[in-house]
């Protein structure tokens, strides 16, 4: 099977397509054809071994992103697991340590939780000064039914001992390259616990696709993406945080941020973990030709562990404001729909959205700038021509 031949359903088959080798995960294009014709608007690459995929603006005008169309971030290739071997392995301060199959999970308790999940570099590539790593711009986020058991209900079944404090999370992903660091990431005995936070068999009412983690992977509602456990292998239960690159250096924010370009010592950084209220524009698409009259401006929102309060749009360069209209919503860990209508007059148009949670927070006029590139949420606009 060729690249070009390889379909958007085969891509998205969970357990049927699990028999590949490791070397073939890395030719998994999202952009793949789907019968024969090609997607209309692909999916942008930002590089394609590993795979790093993000969504296209104009996706976003509905709650629910489609599968085919979802963002997708990897630091390795895909592996590719069998559901029949696969396991789940949970240990240390624990008093029955165990593996788990798959159709063990399968008998607990199912919920399903509507979550945002963004990769804390999306808008990477909109920092100044630039900052190394994969150049997201606006599209390494979506928003999915999730579906599986609670978490802590899976960590019931090994009996965590009193002394948990936190979880070490690692997946089946493996370098290639035997030096480099395992992915291993770590989150609080806690946020573990909480009824929402689940290990996510289903991923909008299907299987989870290969790209996006089957046979489970962990849902971690209102947080950042790098502790959304893809390929879920193994659970650490620890009274001390976990060690690692991905954990003590990597996915890092400052205490104090800086000026842009500034260095922040290692002491200064801290561990991430929830997301910034944010918003962005869907639609009109930027540098597009509208008409002049009533511009319909449609986008999304999300705000972490918060629900949207309200959505504002400017076209005068944020002298003032006027509130859209949210007119769909995912709770408060999903994406909040917002409409508003401008009225466009011949010329260059920049239309803004700036976003407001339920616990006061703002989009910032300008990014927190730090040096990797994290928890982009500056104000969003588009330029767009207003012409017949």
């Amino acid at each position: 099977m060729s690249q070009s031949q390889f379909s958007r359903r085969t891509f998205l088959k969970g357990a049927g397509a699990m028999s590949f080798a490791m070397p073939f995960a890395s030719r998994l294009l999202p952009n793949a054809y789907a019968d024969g014709g090609a997607l209309a608007n692909p999916m942008i690459e930002r590089t394609a071994r590993p795979l790093n995929y993000e969504t296209p603006l104009d996706v976003f005008t509905t709650r629910i992103t489609p599968l085919e169309r979802f963002y997708i971030r990897n630091h390795f290739d895909v592996p590719m697991l069998d559901a029949t071997t696969w396991r789940l392995r949970i240990e240390g301060l624990v008093d029955k340590p165990l593996e788990l199959g798959l159709a063990d999970l399968e008998k607990l308790k199912h919920v399903t939780v509507e979550a945002v999940l963004q990769c804390a570099g999306n808008g990477r590539g909109l920092f100044v000064p630039r900052v190394a790593g994969v150049q997201w711009q606006r599209g390494a986020v979506g928003n999915a039914r999730w579906s599986g058991p609670r978490l802590k209900d899976v960590l019931a079944l090994a009996k965590p001992k009193a002394q948990a404090a936190h979880l070490e999370l690692q997946g089946a992903d493996r370098s290639v390259i035997e030096a480099t660091p395992k992915f291993i990431r770590g989150i609080p005995f806690g946020k573990g616990m909480h009824e929402d936070t689940i290990v996510a068999l289903r991923m909008n009412d299907v299987a989870l696709p290969q790209a996006h983690g089957f046979p489970a992977r962990l849902v971690v509602p209102g947080w950042v993406g790098d502790d959304w456990m893809k390929w879920l292998s193994r659970i650490a239960v620890l009274a001390d945080e976990p060690k690692g690159f991905f954990y003590e250096t990597a996915y890092r924010f400052p205490v104090t941020p800086g000026a842009p370009g500034a260095a922040v010592s290692a002491d200064q950084m801290k561990v991430m973990q929830l997301l910034v209220v944010k918003s962005q524009i869907a639609t009109p698409a930027p540098r597009s030709v509208v008409a002049p009259g009533r511009v319909t401006v449609k986008g999304v929102a999300f705000a972490g562990q918060q629900r949207v309060a309200k959505v504002d749009i400017s076209v005068d360069s944020g002298t003032t404001w006027a509130a859209a209209k949210l007119v769909d919503t995912g709770g408060k860990y999903g994406f909040t729909m917002f409409e508003h209508v401008v009225d466009a007059t011949p010329g260059k148009l920049r239309i803004v959205s700036r976003a407001t949670d339920a616990g006061g927070g703002v989009q910032p006029v300008t990014p927190v700038w730090n040096p990797a590139g994290y928890l982009y949420n500056a104000i969003d606009g588009v330029d767009v021509e207003v012409r017949t």
